[in-house]
């Protein structure tokens, strides 16, 4: 009798655990997404400049296109996705320098080049994204978007890798 509710009991314990373990990360379909640091609520801001080219940092979440409220990401034609401010004229795409900070350019070379994926760990749990900088030939600036508070401006590009790093994620508009 025993065994038998020490087996039930481990069957349960199993299950929970499955029921805790993130979801597959699925990539996310052409869009306007909001993206938001889970740690303090902060968004990835554009820089303030005539022509929005810049470093990017942390900064609140505003309804502007300038901050990841109210971004869009767009599958190219190889599948690495555009990520850039929604409506932006000429377009303008996340990428990363030398440095491996996070910058915004023109949307035309691999440094432009990203896999945006979202998951969950399950219901009530918050859905988080990861940004991760695919490009095509696998330079040593391939990693994550993570939140780092000893790089200028806090964001900066690290090598996969990187469990975890989760941006809440909710679609905008």
């Amino acid at each position: 009798m025993s065994s038998r509710v020490i087996a039930v009991t481990a069957a349960a314990l199993a299950a929970t655990a499955t029921l805790v373990q993130p979801a597959h990360a699925a990539p996310l379909v052409d869009g306007v997404y909001r993206f938001a640091a889970v740690t303090d609520g902060k968004c990835l801001v554009w820089p303030k400049t005539h022509a929005s080219i810049g470093v990017v940092s942390l900064g609140d979440c505003t309804e502007t296109a300038s901050t990841s409220a109210n971004w869009q990401v767009l599958s190219r034609p190889d599948g690495m996705m555009e990520v850039s401010p929604s409506g932006s004229n000429p377009r303008t795409c996340l990428k990363v320098t030398s440095q491996h900070s996070v910058s915004v350019t023109c949307c035309g070379d691999r440094y432009g080049d990203w896999t945006v994926s979202y998951g969950s760990a399950g219901p009530g749990s918050v859905v988080w994204a990861d940004i991760e900088h695919t490009p095509r030939d696998f330079s040593p600036s391939y990693g994550k978007i993570v939140d780092d508070p000893g790089v200028t401006g806090r964001i900066v590009v690290r090598h996969a890798p990187i469990e975890p790093h989760y941006w809440a994620l909710q679609p905008a508009g």
